[in-house]
């Protein structure tokens, strides 16, 4: 079985936006989300399927939400929407 992979679209806009730490945690929460192996996309959202991405920052109880906006092989392709919790 492959790895599952991901790309994050627009990383030095996140990053001038919300600054350099929340890129930094967004991408290793990505990471450990993805070296898990499953993921579960929501369909709630009339744009696009969407992921949820727990927040691996210590003595957080928060997630990210994520746009899938395509998916080639084992590769998801990913857009920043919000952050909740």
């Amino acid at each position: 079985m492959s790895t599952i992979r991901f790309s994050l679209r627009r990383q030095k806009k996140i990053e001038d936006a919300l600054g350099k730490d929340f890129l930094k945690w967004l991408l290793l929460s990505l990471k450990n989300h993805f070296a898990k192996g499953i993921i579960e996309e929501l369909d709630y959202d009339p744009i696009s399927k969407i992921i949820h991405v727990t927040n691996v920052q210590p003595k957080t109880d928060s997630f990210f939400e994520l746009y899938v906006l395509n998916k080639t092989y084992n590769v998801y392709n990913l857009a920043y929407k919000s952050s909740a919790g």
